[in-house]
């Protein structure tokens, strides 16, 4: 008997279609993709829908609804279709797909493969898990990086500080970077550089790192990451801070902050 299907399209490679010189495949789909999410992608749908496979920004957002619905599957009190769905994707009758032994989010992954270009041994030193644990997800996010974020949206680090900036600093902006570099331990540890980050101005402020920010202090912390950006990667904004400071390192950020 025959079964019609809905067509299945791609979104978010408008680039690829020139380089390739043709449409993309589910064989491309599975570089940005984790098997089990792609078959999710099916599994969830009545077989005569049409969809999208997006591989634009949108894969971060995926990634994160699944792995939100692995937390969910995991408690035998939340079984619903949506659980059931997730388990026909996770597994075949051969067995279950492959799956990281340690899940990281993608977008973080990502994050660290745009600002490392796409070091594995890196990414695994700042995220702090051995690569084999990652696999099959960090090939996707450094996949994923390399061939379809548009180079407009990828992380450019200064080759030299900016001197103007550093120049014009106020008393204010200058013991925000002294604290930052003060506190910058070696090694880097992503916890610890994260409380920094998010801290220095508490700390400007007579504060605790651990200590709930003011109104006051979320108004530094905007102006403080701002300040960071441009100093860094002369831009309004860029991957986050933290992972930004492990993947340049100590000796890199002191340099390009005037320490």
């Amino acid at each position: 008997a025959w079964f019609g299907y809905g067509f299945v399209g791609f979104a978010g490679v408008q680039k690829m279609s020139s380089s390739a010189g043709g449409a993309p495949t589910a064989e491309d789909a599975l570089r940005v993709l984790e098997a089990p999410i792609l078959r999710w992608l099916y599994v969830r749908r009545n077989p005569k829908q049409t969809f999208d496979i997006d591989f634009g920004p949108e894969v971060v957002r995926l990634y994160d609804e699944w792995d939100s619905l692995a937390r969910k599957a995991a408690d035998p009190d939340k079984r619903d279709l949506q659980v059931l769905a997730w388990e026909r994707a996770s597994a075949t009758a051969a067995g279950p797909l492959p799956a990281p032994r340690v899940v990281v989010p993608f977008r973080l992954l990502s994050s660290v493969a745009d600002v490392t270009a796409g070091s594995a041994e890196q990414i695994s030193r700042i995220v702090g898990e051995e690569v084999d644990d990652l696999q099959p997800r960090l090939d996707r996010a450094v996949a994923w990086t390399s061939e379809y974020v548009d180079p407009a949206d990828r992380t450019n680090v200064r080759e030299s500080p900016d001197e103007a900036t550093l120049a014009s600093l106020d008393d204010r902006q200058r013991t925000w970077l002294g604290l930052l570099l003060d506190g910058l331990d070696d090694p880097l540890q992503l916890g610890a550089v994260t409380s920094l980050v998010y801290g220095v101005p508490k700390l400007a402020r007579g504060m605790a790192l651990d200590d709930k920010p003011t109104d006051e202090v979320k108004a530094d912390q905007k102006e403080f990451f701002g300040l960071l950006y441009r100093l860094l990667v002369d831009a309004e904004r860029g991957p986050r801070l933290p992972t930004l400071v492990m993947a340049l390192g100590r000796e890199r950020v002191r340099s390009l902050l005037g320490g």
